[in-house]
């Protein structure tokens, strides 16, 4: 794992620090809020001590459940007159990971988990996106997605309301290991 510390070679006076200064200073950028969403439920979680993997079929792994995490927020970087249509992906993907053996065009979610970070900011003055308190999570199983929104791409937080009631940072582990525990107590049941 790095440190910041590491100097880039060929390139005077510069580091792996002043890369991610450049790269990750706007954290409203979307793609650097989705990885802030995520850090922040690894954090939760108790497992930011070992390096992301990508490509690994789900953002995160969590006592042998696959984790996806979906982030998204109300204000952007960008100058904007009202507080944008919060939403998130949840398209089935197709791939090697697909769960049909015979086909790689096979979509599906890989996924047993989904964890929805949403930044509830929705006025710049107050927004600040390291305050834990702006932040709401929601829990869902992939199967009530799956039976709720078999073919859907995005879930807007009205449906997302529906499914699951948000919950604070600090209870993020808390809940994920309610839902954990219930699927390995219904599977003994028998």
């Amino acid at each position: 794992m790095l440190t910041g510390k590491e100097v880039i070679k060929g390139i005077e006076n510069t580091t792996v620090l002043d890369f991610w200064q450049w790269t990750y200073s706007d954290i409203l950028i979307e793609k650097n809020r989705e990885d802030l969403g995520l850090f922040l439920v690894a954090k939760a979680l108790g497992i930011t001590d070992i390096p992301r993997i990508n490509w690994t079929g789900s953002e995160l792994r969590y006592r042998k459940k696959k984790i996806a995490v979906k982030t998204s927020g109300y204000i952007q970087s960008w100058k904007q007159k009202k507080a944008k249509r919060v939403l998130f992906d949840i398209a089935p993907q197709k791939g090697i990971t697909a769960k049909q053996k015979d086909s790689l065009t096979y979509r599906n979610r890989s996924a047993e988990l989904y964890i929805f970070a949403l930044h509830t900011a929705k006025e710049v003055s107050k927004m600040d996106v390291l305050d834990m308190e702006q932040w709401r999570f929601y829990l869902v199983k992939t199967n009530i997605l799956n039976d709720e929104f078999e073919t859907k791409r995005k879930i807007g937080i009205r449906a997302l309301n529906k499914l699951a009631t948000p919950v604070k940072f600090n209870r993020i582990r808390e809940q994920i290991d309610i839902l954990i525990d219930l699927e390995l107590t219904e599977k003994m049941v028998f």
